[in-house]
């Protein structure tokens, strides 16, 4: 068996070495949205694992602002454009407050180096649909790189905004000084993104298409994204690793799902953060088309997040070499799927993940006419994959 690192390495090999698929053009009116009730397991290509490489398009980066916090924003990139630009890498201690850092040392800093460059030209062929990740408590905006630079290859815009409220910031000592709610920051950050792109000057001139809007999240990011469904330009979400709680339901506090949106629940069968029984109700309860995929040997992290990939052994295992004083429930929440065994690293569940969102949204976007390895057939291409199902 190779080791994570040489299993990255091989990725980013086979990744330049794969033919690109042709995407479709988007033109500058998105197509609509499929209608309801298409049975992907009828569609020509319902088993092809077409999304688990990274796309036609190299991926560009850059950050906005909003007036108390950033955007990061992934698109499709022009190839010819990147030069020598490097990949573009982030770093866990620029999430942490002041008076937290001054705790760490100064060695103890390792980079993620992402599958994006820093400020390349956009690609020429846009615009692209508009994308939206949500990240989990006590984490931060770029903590899901390798979901929303894939889906940014395969044609898609993704912005993903702070939520200070709940994120690394807050929960080690320094909340936002005005709180505010999160659908509120992420509709800021779509007419961020939506704006950047009207303006001529911009780095991101004409990239994002009108129409739609697609959400996913991790955590408590999946419940912004089910939040979001309340939103006129959303009608298809993918929370991940996020349920609904059967009580919530009884007592009649569960958000509402409509049965003209869609929703695909995905959860590891091992996570101890978001049981995957919540997971599971949150699929009976949905009233509109669904899907279910549930991951096995899949905790909290390792499929959904770069969090268990972050230093040596991830995030948690960082925190308990330096000594920090990090609570233990914090240090669970960043722990939940990380160790190798008894969980399968990120790098053998990231693919399952990968195609399944990026092949929802390009359908629900219409970028793909039909679904492509949606049917219950793609199951065969994936050895983690314990439950998939969708309805209608």
């Amino acid at each position: 068996m190779t080791t994570g690192t040489t299993r990255r390495t091989q990725r980013w090999a086979i990744a330049a070495l794969v033919t690109a698929t042709t995407l479709l053009a988007a033109a500058c009116v998105m197509p609509p949205p499929p209608a309801a009730g298409v049975d992907p397991d009828l569609a020509p290509q319902a088993g092809d694992a077409a999304y688990t490489e990274p796309g036609p398009y190299p991926v560009g980066v850059t950050t906005l602002a909003l007036a108390d916090r950033e955007v990061e924003v992934w698109y499709p990139a022009d190839a010819a454009g990147i030069g020598t630009t490097p990949r573009d890498e982030y770093f866990i201690r620029d999430f942490v407050p002041p008076a937290f850092d001054a705790l760490i040392p100064a060695s103890v800093n390792p980079p993620y180096v992402t599958n994006a460059h820093r400020g390349v030209p956009a690609a020429s062929d846009g615009p692209f649909p508009l994308a939206i990740f949500s990240h989990g408590a006590a984490s931060f905006r770029l903590q899901s790189s390798e979901l929303t630079t894939h889906l940014a290859s395969w044609g898609f815009v993704v912005i993903s905004p702070d939520y200070f409220e709940r994120g690394l910031t807050s929960v080690l000592g320094a909340p936002p000084a005005t709180p505010r709610a999160d659908t509120v920051v992420a509709d800021e950050a779509i007419e961020l993104a939506r704006s950047a792109s009207a303006e001529p000057a911009s780095l991101l001139s004409g990239v994002v298409a009108p129409g739609d809007v697609y959400p996913f999240g991790h955590s408590a990011g999946g419940g912004t994204s089910l939040r979001l469904l309340s939103r006129p330009d959303v009608r298809a979400i993918v929370p991940m690793a996020s349920g609904i709680l059967g009580l919530s339901i009884l007592n009649g506090s569960a958000p509402p799902l409509p049965a003209d949106k869609s929703v695909f629940w995905m959860g590891g069968q091992n996570d101890g953060i978001a049981n995957i029984d919540n997971v599971r109700t949150g699929y009976t309860y949905t009233a509109g088309q669904k899907k279910i995929l549930e991951l096995a040997k899949t905790g909290h992290n390792n499929a959904f997040t770069d969090i268990c990939e972050i230093g040596e052994g991830g995030v948690a295992e960082l925190a308990i070499a330096t000594g920090l004083p990090i609570p233990p429930s914090l240090l669970n929440l960043g722990n939940d799927g990380c160790p190798a065994p008894p969980f399968r690293e990120s790098a053998q569940v990231w693919p399952e993940v990968k195609h399944f969102l990026t092949a929802e949204f390009r359908y629900r976007a219409g970028l793909d006419v039909e679904p492509v390895g949606l049917g219950t057939q793609v199951t065969a291409s994936f050895d983690d994959v314990a439950r998939y199902e969708h309805a209608p």
